[in-house]
């Protein structure tokens, strides 16, 4: 004997779904009627459906909420969109046409009864061939638990991480000002080799600092508490405004800096300092593989489909087996260059911020040649005008 076929009705009208459940019972259905999304998701969570009717007129927003969940966590379960406006202007104009035969008005009730009985065929087919179906169900229910209970001690790990380097970064930054200070010789002088020590330490500090902020940004991205201050202004002016900080670095690292920017404004609805944050890192990252005497092209061209930026450097390059890697979390990319290694996270960070701004970024290099790393924000927020 053929096991039910259990039904999730997501409604946003509940009368109508009360209806349809009506219809169904006599089917020999299990059904269970959900009045929104959150709710529908709590159902999903507890227990397993074979067919999900998830109401059309819901945002999309919603919709993709929920289809996500069930593409996570239960991809067998079937969706189902049904326009319930439609099925009720259709039984109310079939009541009050003098022209529509007996029974016009529940069509769309009708042909949505018809495809449910199609797909549970469908299902009990598909159930015969895997062999005992409450087996298969079972083992789904707990791969679905277990994805859940994973998705959970995920989320406290970062909550961890955050709150613990979040709680480095204040002493740390602390001593690397102590460190600052007696470089400076605000309480004495120092000799050669104290110096030395001194200056190697705050080097460290400031790695560790480096370190501790990227941590804390990968916990607020993967946690998705990142709140971008989307604005309209100037891109080139926040382009200038990073050149400006990292020219002198680039300068006492015994490189050349090149400038090849439009004659034109351009005026983007983006994150400045999540931009910022970007090209920090890609020139940062291109001083520390370029050996001197080097040369870093920072690059900006408006398109039509979007502002493109350029960070080119003329430095050790990427080893072909490793650019796939280049934007993974702890990406192992660059370990035979020693101390100019960083934790792997940065590129990775960028990454998810352009991802957010609904752009691309991208690489291109070859060993020994240099590397040029691009991304793109698209054109749909650009507007042009003459500088």
């Amino acid at each position: 004997m053929n096991e039910p076929i259990r039904i999730l009705i997501v409604h946003a009208d509940s009368k109508i779904s009360e209806n349809l459940q009506n219809m169904l019972d006599d089917e020999g259905y299990e059904l269970e009627i959900c009045p929104g999304i959150s709710e529908g998701t709590r159902c999903l969570k507890e227990d397993l459906f074979h067919i999900v009717l998830l109401d059309a007129v819901l945002s999309e927003e919603d919709k993709l909420e929920i289809m996500d969940f069930i593409n996570k966590f239960s991809p067998g379960t079937l969706v189902v969109q049904v326009s319930w406006y439609a099925m009720l202007k259709s039984a109310v104009e079939s009541i009050y046409s003098a022209t529509s035969e007996k029974g016009d008005g529940l069509f769309d009730l009708k042909a949505i009864k018809m495809t449910i009985n199609h797909l549970s065929r469908s299902i009990h087919e598909r159930n015969k061939e895997k062999g005992n179906h409450r087996e298969v169900l079972k083992m789904a229910k707990d791969l679905q638990e277990s994805n859940i209970r994973l998705m959970e001690l995920d989320k406290k790990k970062n909550n961890c991480l955050a709150v613990a380097t979040h709680e480095l970064r204040t002493p740390i930054t602390i001593v690397n000002g102590y460190l600052k200070l007696l470089l400076s010789e605000s309480f004495g002088a120092v000799n050669e080799k104290q110096r030395h020590l001194l200056k190697e330490s705050s080097q460290y500090c400031s790695r560790l600092i480096t370190l501790v902020n990227s941590m804390l940004d990968r916990c607020r991205l993967n946690s998705g508490s990142v709140e971008f201050e989307f604005q309209r202004g100037s891109y080139l002016k926040c382009l200038q405004k990073v050149i400006g900080q990292m020219g002198k670095y680039i300068e006492e690292s015994g490189l050349v800096l090149s400038i090849e920017v439009p004659d034109r404004e351009s005026q983007l609805t983006f994150d400045p300092n999540a931009i910022e944050q970007i090209l920090i890192n890609l020139i940062g990252n291109a001083v520390k593989f370029t050996p001197p005497p080097g040369k870093i092209t920072v690059r900006c061209e408006i398109r039509e489909d979007g502002i493109l930026t350029q960070v080119v450097d003329t430095g050790v390059g990427i080893e072909a087996h490793e650019i796939d890697k280049v934007f993974d979390e702890f990406n192992s990319v660059g370990k035979n260059h020693g101390e100019k290694k960083g934790a792997g996270l940065g590129l990775s960070i960028c990454k998810r911020i352009i991802h957010d701004h609904e752009g691309d970024i991208w690489v291109e290099s070859h060993e020994g040649k240099g590397s040029c790393f691009s991304f793109l924000l698209p054109n749909k927020t650009v507007s042009l005008s003459a500088q």
